[in-house]
């Protein structure tokens, strides 16, 4: 399976009235065997860059390798890749096993090699025993495992999916999640997975490659961009979170408002953004530092916890607690005043950008 290496990689769409960059210097690498996703809203470049890769866009400029070789002039069909797109890209006229072995026959393989390819991809996927099945009668979750049998069934070194869950029922998406996650990791697949679900990304892959305006903002595992984000947007996008602007007035010390939010690392400006996550917010009065308080607004009932909403100064602050009991229902109610605060460890701080509304916009 293939490593990949993107070097400055660009593509841009100049007409009369519209210039747009869809991609905008893109340098990336991707390791061998890893389920790599590119995560980020729409319009974000992440599907351009996905299809350059597999050469179905031309760019602009720019190197794509594969193994140190530059594929950036090679047709499609010469790079050796699997893809699965979105929506169903399979033959309706063609049962599930003519479906599965049309990429091997157009290759030219042996029949006995190409029986050898469709029944054990079938298998993989769970659709051993549809084989005679028409795709008018399959569900939308098995025609989407067949587009994915057809993808690897051409012993393909690279697979590429273009948001192959988003048109299946909530609950179907989430088996195959899962499903894609074991077979490429069974396998030793390099696989780059296209989606602008945060769940998604954060439950499948190896690596989150978050991109915005065509450029990549942050890469690692989900882990790292969840508890260690570099900027404003990765830890709005990635999980909830929340902010507060404020004046650097000592080496770890940060005036918000009326309050003082102490950190226990050094400030790197003298205005700052604050971050922290809602799980790291206890409702309780008897911290020493960083002690807020406010009124309940909203509270949502979401399963495993429940999401406060509080008022503080006119900022909403968002705060989860997580169910032990049902007595947690009767201790906070909308309307409560109530104390909160956050440890000094807890907390994310970056220099307040030109445009923090632009920082936040998730679009």
């Amino acid at each position: 399976m293939p490593a990949i290496e993107i070097k400055n990689l660009s593509k841009r769409y100049h007409s009369a009235d519209v210039k747009v960059n869809a991609l905008d210097g893109v340098s990336l690498s991707i390791e061998n065997g890893k389920y790599n996703t590119l995560l980020g809203p729409s319009g974000c470049g992440k599907t351009t860059l996905l299809r350059t890769i597999a050469g179905l866009i031309e760019p602009t400029e720019g190197e794509i390798l594969f193994d140190g070789k530059d594929v950036s002039g090679l047709p499609v069909q010469d790079r050796d890749i699997g893809f699965v797109f979105q929506h169903f890209t399979i033959f309706p006229h063609l049962d599930v096993w003519h479906n599965t072995a049309f990429g091997p026959m157009v290759k030219g393989w042996p029949k006995k090699e190409i029986d050898e390819a469709v029944r054990h991809n079938l298998e993989i996927v769970g659709l051993g025993h549809r084989d005679a099945a028409l795709p008018s009668e399959l569900s939308g979750g098995m025609k989407q495992r067949l587009g994915l049998a057809r993808a690897l069934a051409t012993k393909a070194k690279l697979l590429l999916l273009d948001e192959p869950l988003s048109a299946l029922d909530a609950k179907i998406g989430e088996f195959l999640r899962y499903e894609l996650k074991r077979i490429a990791s069974k396998y030793g697949l390099t696989a780059i997975h296209v989606t602008h679900n945060q769940e998604e990304a954060m439950t499948i892959s190896d690596n989150v490659i978050l991109m915005k305006k065509g450029k990549i903002v942050q890469t690692g595992t989900p882990e790292d961009l969840y508890e260690c984000p570099n900027s404003i947007f990765t830890a709005n996008f990635i999980g909830k979170c929340n902010f507060f602007a404020g004046d650097r007035i000592s080496d770890t010390e940060i005036k918000y408002k009326e309050n003082i939010i102490t950190v226990d690392q050094k400030i790197p400006a003298k205005r700052v953004v604050v971050g922290v996550r809602p799980e790291k917010i206890h409702l309780e009065e008897h911290a020493k530092k960083n002690l807020f308080f406010g009124k309940i607004e909203l509270i949502n009932f979401l399963g495993h916890l429940y999401e406060y909403h509080i008022n503080c100064d006119g900022q909403i602050v968002r705060a989860f607690k997580r169910i032990k009991d049902f007595k947690i229902k009767e201790k906070y109610k909308v309307g409560d005043e109530v104390g909160f605060w956050f440890g000094t460890n807890d907390l994310f701080v970056w220099p307040e950008p030109k445009d923090i509304q632009e920082e936040l916009n998730l679009e």
